[in-house]
């Protein structure tokens, strides 16, 4: 990787923190962090679902909520900046846990990626211009043992009440 600039570091740490809230938006349910991470005129081709992203978000707030819980797990992006267009692959696992049993896959996004002028002008953000969502396999593992989580034990939700959108404010940590 010789040759990087800071503007290209930079580039690819806006680009990795995209692909990751947009992963984070999906397993809480998200619909407006998920609608962000698209250029308005975006368009995401999961294959079962095709459009723009708040209808893209709406989607994802319809069809996984059966589930009891989703982990998208997502690798570095791979991505190619050519000015301000990148081309970026990300390998992903998603869990999607049902009542008894998990639908695990493997996937990549294939993604556009392009910064676009601000309002004011200025170079703007980094978003996904076009979604493909590849999926290269699947199996379902049956659930036959279930634990529960202690009453004290902080416990993820699948939406704004989710320890993470309290930032900081979490509280001071205590020996048990």
């Amino acid at each position: 990787m010789s040759g990087l600039t800071s503007a290209d570091l930079v580039a690819r740490a806006e680009i990795t923190d995209v692909v990751k809230r947009l992963a984070r938006g999906t397993d809480r349910l998200d619909a407006e962090m998920m609608a962000s991470c698209y250029h308005p005129d975006g368009f995401d081709d999961h294959n079962e679902f095709r459009g723009g992203p708040r209808e893209f978000a709406a989607w994802v707030c319809e069809v996984l909520p059966h589930f009891q819980a989703t982990h998208h797990f997502v690798a570095d992006p791979y991505i190619r900046l050519e000015g301000d267009v990148a081309q970026v692959d990300t390998y992903c696992e998603a869990h999607h846990v049902g009542v008894d049993s998990d639908m695990v896959m493997g996937l990549r996004y294939v993604d556009r990626f392009e910064r676009r002028p601000g309002d004011d002008g200025q170079l703007g953000r980094w978003l996904i211009a076009y979604r493909v969502c590849a999926f290269d396999w699947t199996y379902t593992v049956p659930i036959t043992d279930k634990w529960s989580f202690e009453e004290h034990f902080t416990v993820g939700s699948r939406d704004r009440t989710d320890i993470t959108y309290r930032g900081f404010g979490v509280g001071p940590l205590t020996p048990g």
